[in-house]
């Protein structure tokens, strides 16, 4: 049986359409391939990611969105920050920007950051069936967890964000929450291949601020103690002195001045500790302490 020519060109023209089909689809898989072979990371990118233990499919979203960390001038502008706004990464047009943060206590934070904004990339590629499974899963946990800050942010985002609340618990649950139902363990275990590296350095970033930040309210509180135990020993004094009873009053002035001193030297120990905190702080634009307490004569 002879085959003519435009039998010919029919089974070309089938063979290119099921090459075609066959690339649309399989062309994030084939894009990701090519990413992994060909892309070279900054060496601040470079820095991170082998701290966030990633599959080569993490890997592959993460290149796609050519990483970029930023000073804070140039983040303000990548990101679109406001002024006072505290962010600490974005994923824009594409794109993922991670803030340099030079505080050595803070600085593991910027590998949250970056699983973080891996995360909306990730979002960002599934169908909508496959978001429509993950979001009761996702507020399941939200609403077990009862966390009235995690409340608070998500309530920011309702604002900011709207319709993005899915995407943000995606990312947030992610990286911070160290225990999650198996299910979606194993759908985070597409991205990374220890998920836990991630929420250990979210939980020692957190505890830097927490820890340092009850300590400094215990010192206050214990100034504070010890200013009105000497209120208390200066009025008995004062009565004493009225009194004539000056033996007595002079019997108790060591105790007054090494009181004096212990507070002086536990307010000049919590100004420090304050003014450093405040460092922290300030590099990240957070909260700061304000309360302060006078030196006694």
């Amino acid at each position: 049986m002879r085959i003519t020519s435009a039998i010919k060109r029919g089974i070309w023209q089938l063979l290119i359409l099921i090459v075609l089909a066959a690339l649309a689809l399989n062309y994030q898989t084939i894009l990701d391939q090519y990413t992994l072979a060909t892309y070279h990371p900054t060496a601040a990118v470079a820095a991170i990611e082998p701290h966030l233990g990633l599959t080569d499919k993490g890997r592959a979203l993460l290149y796609r969105a050519n990483p970029q960390v930023d000073d804070k001038a140039a983040f303000n502008v990548n990101c679109q920050t406001s002024k006072g706004e505290l962010e600490l990464g974005c994923y824009y047009h594409d794109r993922i920007f991670v803030l340099q943060i030079e505080n050595t206590d803070l600085a593991p934070e910027m590998d949250v950051v970056m699983a973080h904004e891996l995360l909306h990339a990730a979002w960002a590629r599934l169908s909508q069936s496959e978001r429509d499974k993950l979001t009761p899963e996702l507020e399941q946990v939200y609403t077990g967890l009862n966390d009235q800050d995690l409340r608070d942010r998500m309530a920011g985002y309702a604002k900011s964000e709207p319709g993005q609340e899915s995407n943000e618990l995606h990312s947030i649950l992610g990286t911070e929450q160290a225990k999650l139902p198996a299910d979606l363990e194993t759908y985070y275990d597409q991205y990374f291949t220890n998920r836990s590296l991630i929420t250990a350095a979210h939980a020692a970033y957190e505890n830097v601020f927490s820890s340092r930040r009850m300590e400094l309210e215990g010192e206050l509180a214990t100034i504070r103690n010890l200013k009105g135990q000497l209120a208390g020993l200066n009025a008995r004094m004062a009565s004493l002195r009225s009194a004539g009873e000056i033996s007595q009053y002079n019997a108790l002035v060591p105790q007054q001045n090494n009181l004096v001193d212990e507070i002086n030297g536990r307010i000049d120990t919590y100004t420090r500790g304050v003014e450093e905190y405040n460092a922290l702080s300030t590099s990240l634009d957070s909260q700061q302490i304000t309360d302060t307490e006078s030196s006694v004569q």
